[in-house]
């Protein structure tokens, strides 16, 4: 198993950096930015009519649908990165049967 995965010399090594915050930080975005997101629907339900609470919640549930896919895209975004960052390893020669050095 080890043959498969086995690293390549020389490759650089980088230090986690603003992705592991990110990825660290993520749960507690989530949570408090749809808590504040969903906020206008809770004040309407004190102060408007119900006609404009339905409209509020019409909006409050497409911008929570849009926060959560913003959410989700910077996570793989962040996921990317830290994979990016990890060790490089080698990979299988593949020779080419179309070449400009054809074999004799």
């Amino acid at each position: 198993m080890s043959k498969w995965f086995r690293k390549l010399p020389g490759y650089q090594v980088y230090e986690p950096d603003l992705e592991r915050k990110v990825l660290h930080e993520l749960p507690q975005f989530i949570v408090f930015g749809s808590l504040a997101l969903a906020l206008p629907s809770l004040l309407s339900r004190l102060l408007l009519s119900t006609k404009a609470q339905r409209i509020i919640d019409i909006l409050v549930i497409s911008t929570e649908i849009f926060f959560l896919a913003l959410v989700l895209t910077l996570a793989i975004a962040a996921f990317i990165v830290m994979l990016s960052k990890g060790p490089a390893y080698v990979a299988d020669a593949y020779p080419l049967i179309d070449s400009d050095k054809p074999s004799k």
